[in-house]
């Protein structure tokens, strides 16, 4: 899967059919993360979320992750250089460094992985992560037929134009748990469409 045939329009796309919904998803909880000092970010987009997270965390180093190189161009066009690390690499094949971050962030990124790669994902990435790491999820979830209605045809569009492998939402919370997270936070929009949500690794409830 590739977004860069549609990294130049996918805001506008965004803007067509949730207006400003996605954009309050991506910055709800950031000020409960403002501590964050190493700060890996998968598949951010456009940079639009990448601006908001750089302000709410002054103190931190982030590391953002994307398959596409458009839209890492887009990303660092808006969010410069400072403070951010720009990796045009796939998320469930990257090296990653033991130990180093506190804070991941995925936002409208999980929905694009089947449920056997957000496994993958999670075996990868949780080494890389502190005692105390938190983990920030946008998503979307299908709590009515219109709804999935609707999410069904995002996956047809995004298969057709980003070629998008997994074809239906897989639930990330069961395997969050599996790997010693527990959800911390919670904000719902949309009728329970979309879902903000803040986790934690067990067991510590502080940045260190």
């Amino acid at each position: 899967m590739n977004f860069d045939r549609i990294a130049p329009w996918y805001r506008w796309f965004e803007y067509a059919v949730f207006g400003r919904a996605l954009e309050r998803r991506r910055s709800a909880l950031i000020g409960e993360v403002a501590e964050a000092k190493q700060v890996l970010v998968l598949g951010d987009g456009d940079g639009r979320a990448l601006v908001d997270l750089l302000a709410a965390t002054p103190r931190a180093n982030i590391d953002c992750v994307d398959l596409s190189a458009h839209m890492l161009g887009l990303a660092r066009a808006r969010a410069g250089n400072a403070r951010v690390a720009y990796r045009h690499t796939d998320a469930l094949s990257m090296p990653l460094p033991c130990q180093t971050y506190d804070l991941v962030v995925t936002h409208f990124f999980l929905d694009c992985l089947s449920e056997a790669d957000m496994e993958r994902l999670l075996v990868r990435v949780t080494p890389a992560l502190v005692p105390s790491a938190r983990w920030i999820v946008s998503e979307f979830r299908q709590p009515t037929v219109w709804a999935a209605s609707l999410v069904r045809g995002m996956y047809v569009f995004f298969r057709i134009t980003a070629g998008l492998r997994t074809m239906g939402l897989a639930d990330h919370r069961p395997i969050f748990a599996r790997h010693g997270f527990r959800p911390i936070r919670m904000q719902t929009a949309w009728g329970g469409l979309m879902v903000s949500e803040l986790w934690q690794r067990e067991g510590v409830g502080v940045f260190p």
